[in-house]
């Protein structure tokens, strides 16, 4: 049974609490009634003197035993039985058992007033914070008298010793020496812890004196120590009315370790009936377990992960960088509560990756609020192994530092610490796997730049090119490592999506859909396309980029997503077209067509001629010329009818562009003649 201790002991005056939660003194003191027992029990009762035990002894001869104290009994067979117990020889004696090579036990049949039938154990704290143990113990006749033994040894039988409901008798006698592991005082202790003890109570008379007698010396070379009496400020004990029963409480931390409140660990507690209080007494009963102890210190151990320098991490995580690496470790804090003690045992550290519900790396940190090393299918490494707990102040609390880890993915991990404790000192394990165990490593989140071209005149292609910096390579396979070298990276991946908007003023416009295009991504790149389209009508364009990203480690990202950014912005525009005009006199005419863009020439020019000054009324002659090729073209309209009459002439010509990007001119009377010719100027469509 696991009981808490505390580090530091403060005996508080010998006075019990008021209320309900303490007892009296005067219980202890007050008389007792004769009972009329074959078991003589009206010898004067313990006076207790010290702080109120933590345990309700008596009142004697109506104690109820073992009350609300005892915990869990341990049985033992009674009556015509035989079971096992220590065989009666030289070398079996309770002064040198620890010796004695199997067979130690052997069958017996204890009589009834030195049978055990059950004892009880339990420990606990005073109010002054002192140690206490309390047994009992039940006998199979309430006449006689003997002694009742309590052996106490921190170390735990040999593995020999398998007592329990399918014991095998046969090999337990050949093999088995409960005794062997006894021990003396412990020197590595500070300061030094007394060796292992027994408590006997010699039941003559009904007397209710405790004694106590402690081994000295290394093993095997031990020594019992002198009976000490247990006066009434450290002990107290009491029969039932019956006679059957009785039970009695120690304070071991002042009776046994000098006022010091220490760690305690006993494995192996043999309750036992004696022949006497000597060296060579020898055993006549004895209750053989496996498995009940009785120890005092308990510990924590909290844990904080921390980056590579050793601060802790936030709640919002650390990225990863752009080597797709980060370092990490983790920090634990072993705490000791009820006594003290050295530090000392080992820790291990192991790093989680959390996985989904489906047993996926997690895509984007956290996976659950709620996710630990221990659910969420997690992927595991040991990190830290048997990692030494040591402090150089020599006292807990302790911090103890894992060693590095060294991740390449994005994601969710937890720490889990487990501390082995200190069985040899009392100091039970602990450990930490609570969601502050639990840390978040968050994706880079890259820039994403774009350079659109130049304006253009309609017919021209316009173009955008884009630049990615701020990546994170994909993780490895074994996303933890244990050194910083991972192995080598592959960049990251994903695609740039070019889209075009237009044309419009002062906003997106409409999607340009089959303008868009996408580019692989492998990593940072200043130059991504470029992506081209040639528009079909005049206006303002639009640029935008996006990244889909790379996960874990990367995330995605967009460049002018509101159209608001002037460098993705490209005018597509048309130019003016214009004519000069030549005649020739008998009578004919020219027209010469041109435009400074926009690609050849295509469309139609019309003659008419007039045989008036103003091309009024019905032209004398007409015709239509194709117009095809270069930016400029000179075309012949062929000779007019032959003209006798003397006067005033004209042309009117016109210009129809098929062409959309060059603009047509509108029919005019652009020439006339008398008997002199004058052609016109160069025409403009603006």
């Amino acid at each position: 049974m696991n009981l808490s201790w505390h580090l530091s002991r403060g005996k508080s005056p010998a006075v019990p609490p008021p209320g309900p939660a303490g007892r009296s003194r005067t219980r202890w003191v007050s008389l007792i009634a004769a009972v009329a027992l074959p078991l003589a029990i009206l010898t004067a009762p313990n006076a207790f003197a010290g702080s109120t035990p933590p345990f309700d002894i008596g009142p004697n001869g109506s104690a109820v035993v073992p009350g609300s104290d005892g915990g869990t009994p341990l049985t033992d067979l009674f009556g015509s039985v035989k079971e096992l117990g220590p065989l009666n020889s030289n070398t079996t004696k309770i002064g040198v058992i620890h010796n004695d090579v199997p067979p130690t036990l052997g069958l017996t049949n204890p009589n009834a007033q030195v049978d055990l039938r059950q004892a009880w154990l339990n420990t606990a704290k005073d109010s002054s914070g002192d140690d206490w143990i309390y047994f009992a113990w039940e006998r199979d006749s309430n006449s006689g008298s003997g002694f009742i033994a309590y052996e106490f040894m921190k170390n735990a039988a040999p593995t020999a010793c398998a007592f329990g409901p399918t014991q095998d008798d046969t090999a337990l006698i050949a093999n088995c020496n409960p005794w062997a592991n006894r021990s003396g005082p412990d020197a590595t202790q500070t300061p030094p812890a007394p060796g292992d003890f027994m408590i006997l109570w010699d039941q003559q008379g009904g007397s209710r004196d405790l004694y106590l007698r402690v081994w000295s010396g290394t093993a095997p070379n031990l020594t019992l120590g002198a009976p000490q009496l247990l006066d009434a400020n450290v002990s107290a004990a009491a029969y039932s009315a019956d006679g059957f029963r009785g039970e009695a409480a120690i304070n071991i931390t002042d009776a046994i370790y000098g006022g010091v409140s220490r760690c305690l660990a006993f494995a192996n507690i043999i309750p036992s009936t004696v022949t006497g209080n000597s060296d060579t007494a020898d055993y006549k009963d004895t209750i053989l377990t496996s498995g009940r102890t009785l120890s005092n210190c308990t510990t924590t151990t909290t844990t904080t992960p921390r980056d590579a320098a050793g601060a802790a991490i936030p709640a919002t995580g650390v990225s990863i960088t752009t080597a797709g690496v980060v370092q990490v470790k983790d920090s634990a804090l072993i705490a000791l509560t009820g006594g003290s003690a050295n530090p000392g045992g080992t820790i291990d550290f192991t790093l989680c990756r959390a996985n989904d519900s489906a047993g996926n790396p997690s895509a984007t940190p956290p996976v659950a609020a709620t996710a630990t090393c221990d659910t969420i299918n997690p992927v595991s490494v040991l990190v830290g192994n048997d990692v030494v707990v040591s402090d150089p102040d020599g006292a807990y609390p302790v911090t103890v530092t894992s060693p590095s880890a060294w991740v390449t993915a994005a994601g969710r991990y937890c720490w889990k610490a487990e501390y082995t404790g200190v069985s040899s000192a009392g100091i039970g394990g602990s450990s930490d796997v609570s969601t502050g165990e639990c840390f978040k490593i968050n994706p880079v989140t890259p820039l994403l730049t774009t350079d659109a071209g130049n304006n253009v005149t309609l017919g021209t292609a316009i173009t955008d090119t884009a630049s990615l910096t701020g990546t994170a390579p994909e993780p490895t396979s074994t996303v933890i490592h244990t050194s910083a070298s991972v192995g080598p990276r592959i960049p990251a991946g994903g695609s740039i999506t070019f889209t075009l908007f237009g044309p419009s003023t002062g906003s997106c416009g409409s999607q340009v859909t089959a303008a868009t295009q996408s580019v692989p991504v492998t990593g940072d790149n200043t130059s991504y396309g470029p992506a081209s389209f040639t528009p079909t009508s005049a206006g303002d364009y639009h640029w935008k980029a996006s990244y889909n990203g790379d996960s874990p480690n990367t995330a995605g990202t967009s460049h002018n997503a509101t159209c608001g950014e002037t460098g993705e912005d490209v005018t597509v525009s048309t130019v003016p077209s214009s004519l000069v005009s030549d005649q020739t006199w008998v009578p004919s005419d020219s027209v010469t067509v041109s435009a400074s863009a926009g690609g050849p020439l295509a469309g139609t020019v019309s003659f008419e001629f007039f045989t008036n000054g103003t091309c009024a009324g019905s032209s004398a002659f007409s015709t239509t010329k194709s117009v095809a090729g270069a930016s400029s073209q000179t075309v012949l309209s062929g000779n007019a009818p032959a003209q006798t009459a003397t006067g005033s002439f004209s042309w009117r010509v016109s210009y129809t562009s098929t062409n959309p990007a060059q603009r047509s001119i509108a029919a005019s009377c652009h020439e006339t003649s008398a008997l002199t010719v004058t052609n016109g100027g160069t025409i403009s469509s603006s």
